[in-house]
């Protein structure tokens, strides 16, 4: 073999090795992570770890407590309150936007804390009035002015061991609700919960007769006022 064809081996050799070092070090990870990445995708939330992207299952994605199709908390929220692993349930009975106002040419609704009293009003006009249970001392409703947002027919909570039907919100989406005196997992009314209406005794949501609630769920629309005061 001659010099030539020597230094010619030599070279092909070099250059095999530093390709071979480049798709080692850079292209093939590449493509193994790209081949992971893939066969991690499915259904979730996704995050990223490690400079992989990763999409996890999330089996409560489109219900949030894994418990019931409409679940929020009755104000169990991290400010001030013990919250459950989410806050914003996004699985719920919305009605459309522009519900019928059954005629109410200024519908709103006030909630007296002192007298444990729900009010629909139209305008100056008291339309209905509804016993009610507001927060117990140290997790009063929230005072102020506030809107109905979203809605469903039923949620529980495993940890309280507590449910209620036709809730509607009016404050951080699913946290401050509008709903029906406590129930069981199976939809009972919890009997001592519900000797209670008429006196503060929630975890900051209004609590209502069932047909008081469902009056609220059926007939007010979104983006109703709400006035909360003492």
């Amino acid at each position: 073999m001659s010099r030539r064809h020597y230094l010619i081996l030599v070279l092909i050799f070099i250059a095999v090795v530093i390709a071979g070092y480049f798709f080692g070090k850079a292209v093939l990870p590449r493509i193994i992570l790209r081949i992971l990445d893939d066969s991690l995708e499915s259904p979730g939330t996704s995050y990223t770890g490690g400079g992989l992207a990763v999409t996890t299952f999330n089996p409560s994605a489109s219900n949030p407590f894994n418990q019931a199709p409409d679940a929020p908390a009755e104000n169990l929220g991290p400010n001030p309150h013990e919250a459950p692993d989410v806050q914003h349930p996004d699985s719920h009975d919305d009605q459309t936007a522009d519900m019928e106002t059954g005629g109410f040419s200024d519908l709103w609704i006030e909630v007296n804390v002192t007298e444990q009293l729900v009010r629909i009003m139209d305008g100056d006009q008291v339309i209905k009035e509804m016993i009610a249970s507001t927060g117990k001392e140290g997790r009063e409703t929230p005072l102020g002015t506030f809107e109905i947002q979203n809605r469903g027919t039923w949620f529980y909570n495993e940890k309280y061991q507590q449910g209620a039907k036709y809730w509607v919100s009016f404050k951080d989406w699913g946290l401050y609700l509008f709903h029906s005196v406590a129930m069981d997992k199976d939809g009972q009314v919890i009997q001592e919960e519900a000797e209670k209406l008429g006196q503060p005794s929630s975890h900051g949501c209004v609590r209502l007769s069932i047909e008081d609630a469902k009056w609220i769920y059926d007939n007010v629309p979104e983006k109703t006022k709400v006035v909360i005061r003492k």
